[in-house]
């Protein structure tokens, strides 16, 4: 049997690392559903290889441009509460990567239906990190994180013997300006913001990063869906992007999982979950890298990352605010 699966944001980086995979793998992989924004030549394009039961596009006018060029009898949603009608399609796992806070009523509605979840959105973990989590118990649904951070912790973290760990670590690349002088991040422009020196993402994320605000939104996530308290949660500066998190437990051991930067890894484990699927990511060669480098943040260069800590020690609405 086919794993059905159901796209929430296909035209992103994201989505079309997962179309890629599926793609790779047609004998284990059927495309139910995809939805986009506003990218409907995009979306037209997996549209005709994919060939999904449904779609929606947010955008009114990429709806009625789609419209026009669409020669398929797919259903064709519009409006951005059109996710709903989207998961009346069966499916096995919800792909969700919407970016910021619109991702969090799809999140919600895909917990409520009780099907397995695959998060790429951090927001609706930090706006709603508590509601998220507990609607997930309710249902007995899984979160499967696609963050390569989390993703890296939930494949070393042993969950029987969680009482055991002693620390959560992030890795992080500290971005395009991780060698510059504070002072000179004054000049500093949008489009060197968005040149990350080692993964290939979008331009909010990418900038997000390079004010470490990303990592500090992804702070907020762990200590949500793993349920850790901020103070056990620790960020720390690796600029080789090799290893993706660790985590530490009470007797001084520390697992970690490592691969090169390519989202298509975390993707894929999400995918085949419990099991492993076969990529055509590069293979790491530790020998070639020759070492790995790793410091503490410099929370005064970086004062979003001292911002995400602040507003887990606030608690209440200060992360949604954040």
């Amino acid at each position: 049997m086919k794993k059905k699966i159901t796209i929430f944001g296909s035209t992103g980086s994201i989505g079309q690392s997962t179309l890629d995979i599926i793609e790779n793998h047609p004998d284990k992989y059927e495309v139910v559903g995809l939805s986009a924004n506003k990218n409907y030549q995009k979306l037209y394009e997996q549209v005709e290889i994919f060939k999904p039961k449904i779609i929606s596009i947010a955008d009114e006018d990429s709806f009625k441009k789609f419209k026009d060029i669409n020669t398929s009898n797919i259903k064709v949603l519009n409006g951005k509460d059109s996710y709903d009608e989207i998961l009346d399609f069966k499916t096995d796992i919800v792909i969700a990567a919407i970016t910021g806070a619109d991702g969090l009523l799809p999140v919600i509605s895909v917990l409520n239906k009780g099907i397995t979840l695959a998060l790429a959105n951090k927001e609706s973990l930090v706006c709603s990190g508590m509601l998220v989590t507990k609607i997930a118990k309710e249902n007995n649904v899984k979160i499967l994180p696609i963050d390569s951070e989390h993703n890296a912790i939930y494949q070393v973290l042993d969950f029987k013997n969680k009482s055991k760990v002693s620390k959560l670590i992030l890795t992080a690349s500290g971005g395009p300006f991780l060698n510059h002088d504070r002072n000179d991040l004054e000049y500093v422009t949008p489009e060197q913001a968005i040149k990350h020196p080692n993964w290939s993402m979008g331009k909010k994320i990418s900038i997000d990063s390079a004010t470490m605000m990303n990592k500090g939104l992804e702070l907020i996530e762990a200590c949500f869906l793993f349920d850790m308290p901020y103070e056990m949660v620790d960020i720390l500066i690796h600029p080789e992007s090799i290893i993706h998190s660790c985590v530490e437990y009470v007797d001084g051991s520390i697992l970690c999982q490592m691969g090169t930067p390519d989202m298509r890894t975390p993707i894929s484990y999400t995918l085949a979950y419990p099991q492993r699927l076969k990529t055509n990511v590069k293979r790491l060669n530790l020998g070639e890298i020759g070492k790995l480098t790793f410091f503490n943040p410099c929370l005064k260069k970086f004062p979003c990352l001292e911002l995400a800590y602040e507003s887990l020690k606030i608690q209440k609405s200060a992360p949604a605010v954040l």
